[in-house]
């Protein structure tokens, strides 16, 4: 017995310091582990954070301090929602919420995104830093394992903003402002109609870009974006939708009079027009442009993009009607813009089918009734057959980008005009008929690298044409084109033999301009001058004067929109050289102006058959005509070369031939010039 309870004693103490070496083990495992663990912990860049159920912080790891900028200690015992910026707190305790209740296997982890309130010793001195953690549950708590994501937080709402805003300017760009118009449109009350779109055109940046460079243009870009910016309205939106288009969003008041409404955006548009119109300041120099600003309201039923689209055409029909004004936009003008549209659809296909013909009115001297040019015209016979003049068909391309390839059809067609009529001119050479012709070609297109000097040289050696036999007519007066460039090239084409005329002279106010600068041999009256040139002493006083002008600088003179007998006595009296116009033809197919060439001359209204002229008024001898002396004005053929008086030389024979004083009683006489 005593021997069995010696054993058991034994084997009792022996297990004993069995357990006691297993628990030295243990607890010398367990030390190592928790050594191991508070060394990541400690060590971490990740901030690891104890919340206790009531959300007190219980234990904070020492990356704190570098992270948030505040010591692990001064944390602990913190309340957690006192750290968490006020707007992002509600979602934070929403989503804490929702992660305690569900099934922790299900979701054993989530994260959440915030600002904490960061303390003194942070670089850069930031209040809040955007933290992400990822969240544990904890004895009823949580741990938070956070990290610093500021920069990269920065880094993508600034990418947000570039994919939103214009790299240039600043301002909004065209995916914002749609965005803009849309939540503006969609979200609106359903009474509030007055909210509106300004869409607004730089006139003239063109010319900023192309004669004092791109650099200087950017620059106005940004000073018109800064002032545009500047004078909306707070709540108001400013955008840059490309090149020198911008555009603002005027939200409505809740106003329901309609012309209450009108006024104030007109208003408004009206101050932005005066405001960008301003002179720019660039490289020491005043810039100056023009703004045309199109207004569309967010009517009943419109969409975002039909409100947009609604002020693109208000504002080009501000630039057709002038430039630098505001228009309203009017349901007449989407119509416009349909019409437009199936004219320039048909008149690709036109220009591919060859279905435009070129048709010639006779030019004719005033002296002696002979045909001594030609001027071109296009027409093109559709296929319900009808006959479209350049006023309805040219309007296409003239808007501007009515289609998306206007600007280049409208090229195009100018190209087979010139070429076309090259090359009839050239067979009617060929055929004995040795008259000049007329091309009517604007400067800008003239100007164009597209249509270099040596392509028209190469045109005529192609066909053949005799030097002399091809006039250019200038279309433009606007003062913006530069007219360094127009002399230089006009200059050159001179020198190929090609002759030059002016357009419309009387109704531009660049014409004095150009015609003091550009190596010009004709003059061409607007038809307005002619059209008044009977019944008006005030036009036929200013006619007689610019007629005295084109004499006295040796140049030959048309008048364009001859269509009366007594237009053509009164012009022929006046000095005028040639006119064009249904006194003498309309534009003549090439059958009828070959029977017409070969006839040679019109009948003039105040010349008897054998080409003597009758008296119209006493002062002027009838026989100074047909005596063949030449008139102020040049006389002679168009087509040939004029020469020019050198300086103090006067023209033979009187400065002007005597015409009876015609004057409405509304009118008072002008002084002579």
């Amino acid at each position: 017995m005593l021997f069995t309870g010696c054993t058991v004693v034994l084997a009792l103490v022996v297990r004993q310091g069995i357990m006691l070496l297993d628990n030295i083990t243990l607890t010398q495992e367990l030390a190592q582990k928790e050594n191991h663990f508070r060394s990541l912990v400690q060590g971490s860049s990740d901030v690891i954070m104890i919340a206790a159920p009531t959300g007190v912080l219980r234990y904070v790891s020492p990356a704190a301090s570098g992270v948030y900028g505040r010591d692990a200690e001064d944390l602990v015992g913190s309340e957690l929602a006192s750290l968490i910026h006020p707007e992002d707190l509600g979602r934070v305790v929403h989503e804490v919420r929702r992660f305690l209740a569900a099934d922790p296997e299900a979701e054993p982890t989530t994260r959440i995104e915030c600002r904490f309130r960061a303390g003194g010793g942070r670089p850069g001195g930031e209040e809040w830093l955007n933290v992400e953690s990822t969240v544990n549950r904890h004895e009823g708590g949580l741990i938070f394992n956070s990290r610093d994501v500021t920069e990269r937080v920065r880094l993508q709402a600034q990418l947000q903003h570039n994919a939103s805003h214009d790299a240039l300017t600043d301002l909004p760009n065209r995916a914002l402002f749609t965005e803009r118009v849309s939540q503006a449109v969609s979200g609106r009350r359903s009474s509030d109609h007055d909210t509106a779109v300004l869409y607004i055109d730089l006139d003239g940046f063109k010319q900023v870009n192309d004669t004092i460079g791109h650099q200087a243009g950017d620059e106005l870009l940004i000073q018109a974006a800064r002032r545009l910016a500047e004078s909306v309205r707070a709540g108001d939106i400013a955008a840059r939708l490309g090149g020198d288009e911008f555009a603002a969003l005027i939200m409505g008041d809740g106003s329901r009079d309609r012309t209450s409404r009108e006024f104030r955006v007109h208003e408004i548009a009206d101050r932005l027009r005066i405001r960008l119109s301003e002179p720019y300041r660039i490289d020491g120099q005043d810039v100056r442009v023009a703004a045309s600003i199109g207004v569309a309201f967010a009517e009943p039923g419109v969409t975002p993009a039909g409100l947009m689209r609604n002020a693109d055409l208000a504002m080009y029909r501000a630039k057709q009607a002038g430039k630098g004004r505001v228009e309203l936009y009017a349901p007449q003008m989407q119509a416009d813009v349909v019409r437009r549209s199936e004219i320039a659809t048909r008149l690709r296909a036109a220009l591919h089918d060859g279905e435009f013909a070129l048709l010639h009115q006779p030019v004719v001297e005033l002296a002696s009734g002979r045909i001594t040019a030609v001027a071109a015209q296009a027409r093109w016979r559709s296929a319900q057959g009808i006959l479209f003049t350049p006023a309805e068909f040219l309007r296409v391309g003239e808007r501007g980008q009515a289609v998306a390839d206007d600007g280049e059809r409208t090229a195009e067609l100018g190209r087979w005009q010139l070429e076309e009529a090259v090359e009839q001119a050239a067979r009617r050479h060929r055929a004995g008929h040795a008259v000049c012709v007329a091309v009517r070609l604007s400067a800008r297109r003239l100007l164009d690298r597209k249509l270099p000097p040596r392509s028209i040289e190469t045109l005529l050696a192609r066909h053949g044409l005799p030097s002399g036999s091809l006039l250019l007519e200038l279309s433009d007066s606007d003062p913006r084109i530069p007219l360094d460039e127009l002399e230089r090239r006009l200059a050159a084409l001179r020198r190929l033999g090609v002759r030059i005329a002016l357009d419309g002279f009387g109704s531009g106010y660049a014409a004095i301009s150009a015609l003091r600068r550009l190596p010009i041999d004709v003059l061409r009256l607007d038809r307005g001058l002619v059209d008044g040139v009977v019944e008006s002493a005030r036009l036929h006083k200013i006619t007689a004067g610019l007629l005295r002008i084109a004499g006295d600088l040796g140049l030959q003179s048309v008048a364009d929109g001859v269509d009366r007998p007594e237009q053509v006595s009164a012009l022929r009296a006046m000095g005028c050289t040639h006119g064009q116009g249904m006194a003498f033809s309309g534009p003549l197919d090439e059958h009828r102006l070959r029977r017409a060439l070969g006839i040679g001359a019109y009948p003039l209204p105040g010349l008897l058959p054998e080409g003597r002229e009758m008296v119209l008024s006493s002062t002027v001898p009838a026989a100074r005509r047909a005596s063949g002396v030449r008139e102020p004005g040049g006389g002679g053929r168009l087509g040939e070369l004029p020469r020019r008086l050198g300086a103090g030389e006067v023209p033979a024979g009187p400065d002007a031939i005597s015409h009876p004083p015609l004057r409405s009683n509304s009118e008072t006489p002008v002084p002579p010039t």
